[in-house]
């Protein structure tokens, strides 16, 4: 018997090492034996490649081995006989079964559908005073410099041409006369600032609806009649400070120019209040 030392790969060593602390000291079939030292390093299984640093290594005695050969090795495993239940304990086991089921189904359902509870922040809103309006839809109609009207209009609609014809009847009635100069305006305000440090100005919507009234009304006579439909912008006009142009005009309150379109019933209701609005000191 020859004496030779010899390196080997990291994956053969670490699988001779195994194989020694099960006890297999021969598990390959050799020509020779050959006395041979280990190397192999704390982590196994490296990541990248074979390469081992001293600093890496260890050094074991290990017993007779024989050189790396491919095509030899552990024998294929045997496949195992094919265990066959009698019918009898069959049906039986499944009976067992269905009884647990049917005994404790919540046990199941717990197992197959577990519940898991994160902990998340939740922003809680600020509390909003029901008389603050904080987001609105208007359409504005300033019709033969005599009148201006105001509605609430849904975000999403698709009446908008009705809403208009309705307008029109609606300032002839009022005016008396027909209506040959008239626009229509859009004013839309989203919602609450979402700057922190901004959070608390409400008086900013006010201004944007008091400048653009004011913008869509300087070329109107001093008498003409302001007709407010809407909760919203009624109570956006109730807000406005005493002090503003707009509480100068004769002002007359209905329910929105969509609700109108959508309920004909509430149009005598609204022509009644603006003539009382309008005409009741004459």
């Amino acid at each position: 018997m020859s004496n030779r030392l010899r390196e080997l790969s990291s994956q053969h060593a670490f699988q001779t090492q195994c194989l020694a602390q099960m006890g297999v000291v021969t598990w390959l079939n050799g020509v020779e034996e050959t006395t041979g030292q280990v190397y192999f390093p704390a982590q196994p299984w490296q990541a990248q490649g074979n390469v081992l640093t001293d600093s890496e290594t260890s050094i074991d005695e290990i017993a007779p081995s024989v050189p790396d050969d491919r095509e030899s090795g552990f024998s294929a495993k045997a496949a195992q006989p094919q265990v066959r239940l009698d019918p009898e304990e069959k049906q039986q086991s499944v009976s067992n079964l269905r009884e647990q089921l049917n005994a404790a189904p919540e046990i199941i359902v717990e197992d197959l559908q577990p519940i898991e509870e994160l902990a998340v922040d939740i922003e809680v809103a600020a509390d909003v005073s029901l008389s603050q309006v904080s987001s609105i839809e208007l359409r504005a109609y300033a019709l033969s410099n005599k009148l201006l009207i105001l509605s609430d209009v849904p975000a999403v609609f698709s009446q908008q041409e009705a809403i208009d014809q309705l307008a029109l009847k609606l300032a002839q009635a009022l005016l008396k006369e027909p209506v040959e100069n008239w626009q229509r305006y859009a004013f839309a305000w989203p919602g609450v600032l979402k700057n922190p440090h901004f959070s608390n100005r409400t008086d900013w919507l006010i201004g944007a609806l008091e400048s653009s009234v004011q913008r869509w009304t300087q070329e109107f006579l001093p008498e003409a009649k302001l007709v407010i439909a809407g909760s919203k912008i009624a109570q956006l006009m109730d807000d406005l400070p005493g002090s503003s142009p707009l509480k100068s005009y004769a002002t007359a309150r209905i329910v929105s120019l969509s609700e109108l379109h959508r309920i004909p019933e509430l149009r005598k209701e609204a022509w009644n209040s603006m003539q009382t609005s309008f005409f009741s000191s004459h």
